[in-house]
């Protein structure tokens, strides 16, 4: 512990002289008082699943633990526990990881839900989130949206792209599609284009003191420059694909103007059919952005901004529009116009709220801006078309292989909608080697079925995703093994009221049985039970228990055997009282 209390002494020690402390107090702030909140550990805070069945369960789990609401954030959607992010004890610190793990809540920062609160609150919408991993962000979308609309997952790192799959499932959520693109390049999809889009860009995370500590010795002015062009890039993309009316979430958990309110000039100079709408949120406090910034040297000092030599390692593009319009550098009319939109922007300090801080600003495709109501990345500049009558030639799309997502087989979805008695028209089913996935019918009506025009003139037939690189679509409701497709744990929650075959009714006594390791020959459980000719393969158990009604996926085969994995177990057990299986088995 000693040795904790003088890393922590070093630490803020660093803190107090670092160029960030000197960006802080050069932006107005009480660096002390900020420093009081940015050097303390966060607190723990999540999100509740909004579509889980067992949700109010959830909830009274959590504020037994001492949970209290996040107050700007929907009523029971977002929680704050009473010990420090990471740092649950005892039965506490197990039924938080449990939560998590099964998909009840997420555990997400407080300041990061801010960019989807801000979000319009229609479902019926196709949702691009560029930067997407680990998924706190797309999930919240994507329960937003929920069932109908449908959010692209993006991200270009195969590594962390796992993670967002891996969150997807986790939550049990249909309308995910997981791409794989820079975002700065992302691929052109049907139009008319995408109707929101979010940008929390890759930043310095200066804003992140609280759980990166390292970044107090790592950051100097330079390093929020670095990021500017690759920040203003991935922006850009998701702006030239924004559909009339359609909005952009830009957001970095950083401080620094240049990461900031630097980038949002620059789109609005690159993209005047955007607009800078004021960012609102009842119960939170937000300060307005900045139209005015320093520029520094590297020990965060102030850069005299007259002087050529320290000014070589900055652009105009980094000058505040207030400085450009000083120097004479762009158009007046347009510089005071960013200069105004930009005091619209938000900004979220860590002592406010006793959050991390974070940087939030919501764009708008002005309606009057677009005749032909489509994305600006389709409105192309070249004349293609040599005659009234011409047609835009076909491209050929590649092979599909066996990595490729394409649309089921009807003769596989007849087959699986038989087992289970069940009638799936109101998803679209997709297939990936042995993998059936559910996703709602924009997937299929908005990515899939219409051709893409390039930008040519050429088009990309319908019928394929590409040219975007689809990893994933949907959610993996059944497998196929043993030449029978087995339901999918994280789909049961989703299918269960759908089930009309290949499930029966058992009583409370067999489940709790089958919960706590009974796996009996089939004879055995046939005589005990009563219940006789159970089929081969896959197959659910439902039972009214005292905690609700809930469903036991199993496999029939010599035996009846449990397809549940440990963590859903132990929630049943809490559910029914009963102690954990660990617990069980060391006694």
């Amino acid at each position: 512990m000693r040795g904790r209390d003088v890393a922590e002494q070093e630490r803020a020690a660093a803190a107090r002289t670092s160029p960030l402390a000197a960006l802080v107090d050069h932006l107005g702030r009480d660096v002390e008082k900020w420093l009081q909140t940015a050097l303390a550990p966060l607190p723990e805070t999540f999100r509740i699943s909004l579509h889980r069945t067992d949700r109010s369960w959830t909830v009274d789990q959590v504020k037994a633990f001492g949970a209290e609401a996040i107050p700007w954030m929907p009523e029971g959607t977002a929680f704050t526990m009473p010990f420090e992010r990471g740092k649950a004890t005892g039965d506490a610190g197990r039924m938080m990881a449990l939560l998590h793990g099964t998909g009840r809540i997420t555990r997400q920062e407080a300041a990061s839900m801010l960019p989807v609160r801000l979000m319009d609150r229609e479902r019926n919408r196709l949702v691009l989130d560029l930067c997407a991993a680990p998924g706190s962000k797309t999930t919240q979308v994507a329960e937003h949206l929920h069932p109908n609309g449908v959010v692209i997952a993006n991200e270009p790192v195969s590594g962390r792209l796992n993670m967002l799959v891996s969150n997807r499932s986790r939550l049990g959520l249909t309308n995910v599609v997981v791409t794989q693109h820079d975002g700065r390049h992302f691929a052109r999809l049907p139009p008319p284009g995408l109707d929101a889009v979010i940008a929390d860009v890759p930043c310095t995370g200066t804003a992140t003191t609280r759980k990166n500590r390292d970044v107090w010795w790592q950051w100097t002015p330079k390093e929020g420059r670095k990021m500017f062009t690759m920040q203003v890039a991935i922006a850009s993309r998701g702006a030239a694909l924004l559909v009339p009316g359609g909005e952009l979430i830009y957001s970095t958990c950083s401080v620094d103007p240049i990461e900031n309110e630097a980038v949002v000039a620059e789109l609005l100079r690159r993209h005047p059919f955007l607009e800078v709408e004021a960012v609102e949120v009842p119960g939170l406090k937000l300060h307005h952005g900045l139209n005015r910034w320093p520029l520094l040297n590297e020990d965060g000092t102030l850069c005299d901004e007259d002087d050529a030599e320290e000014l070589a390692f900055f652009s105009d593009h980094h000058r505040s529009p207030v400085s450009r319009l000083m120097r004479g550098i762009g158009e007046d009319e347009n510089e005071r116009r960013i200069a105004d939109a930009l005091l619209r922007c938000g900004r979220l300090w860590h002592e406010d709220h006793n959050t991390g801080g974070f940087f939030v600003a919501k764009l708008r495709h002005r309606e009057d801006a677009a005749p032909d109501a489509t994305a600006q990345t389709y409105r192309s500049r070249r004349a293609v078309r040599t005659s009234p009558d011409w047609t835009p030639p076909l491209k050929r799309l590649p092979a599909v292989t066996v990595n490729t997502v394409v649309e089921a087989d009807d003769d596989v979805v007849r087959t699986v909608q038989s087992m289970y008695g069940m009638d799936l028209s109101a998803y679209s089913i997709w297939q990936r080697g042995k993998r059936l996935n559910i996703a709602p019918p924009m997937v299929r009506q908005r990515l899939f079925d219409p051709p893409s025009p390039t930008k040519k003139g050429e088009v990309w037939p319908g019928g394929s995703f590409h040219p975007m690189r689809v990893a994933h679509v949907g959610l993996p409701a059944f497998t196929l093994k043993k030449d029978s497709w087995r339901s999918r744990q994280e789909a049961v929650y989703v299918l269960r009221d759908g089930f009309t075959a290949n499930i029966l009714d058992i009583t409370e006594e067999v489940f709790i049985r089958l919960l706590c390791g009974w796996a009996p020959l089939l004879e055995n459980f046939a005589e005990e039970t009563g219940i006789m000719d159970l089929p081969s393969g896959a197959f659910l158990f439902k039972s009214k228990v005292s905690s609700g009604e809930e469903v036991l996926s199993v496999w029939i085969g010599a035996r009846v055997t449990l397809m549940v994995d440990l963590n859903e177990q132990n929630i049943l057990r809490r559910k029914l009282a009963l102690p954990w299986r660990d617990e069980e088995e060391e006694a």
